[in-house]
């Protein structure tokens, strides 16, 4: 995280780490299904390629890192909610 946000945000404990939106979606899902505020932060990762589907079509895949962080108090709940069915 970026200095300031590191030192004045109280979500500073790393939870989960995932590549892609829809795994992101799936977390974010549970995590608030549970209660718990986090917030996100997002590093992009774009690769692009010609030769797509269409021949010359440049095609994106999805390749953000998303690193979520929540409380220190939350860490354990957290989990719980990111591991539960």
């Amino acid at each position: 995280m970026n200095f300031f946000l590191t030192l004045f945000s109280k979500y500073k404990c790393l939870i989960y780490t995932t590549i892609g939106h829809q795994e992101y979606v799936r977390v974010a899902y549970k995590l608030e299904a549970h209660g718990i505020r986090f917030r996100t932060r997002i590093h992009s990762h774009a690769l692009r390629h010609l030769g797509g589907d269409m021949g010359m079509i440049p095609h994106e895949e999805d390749n953000k890192q998303y690193d979520i962080y929540v409380a220190k108090e939350d860490e354990h709940q957290a989990h719980l909610a990111i591991h539960s069915r």
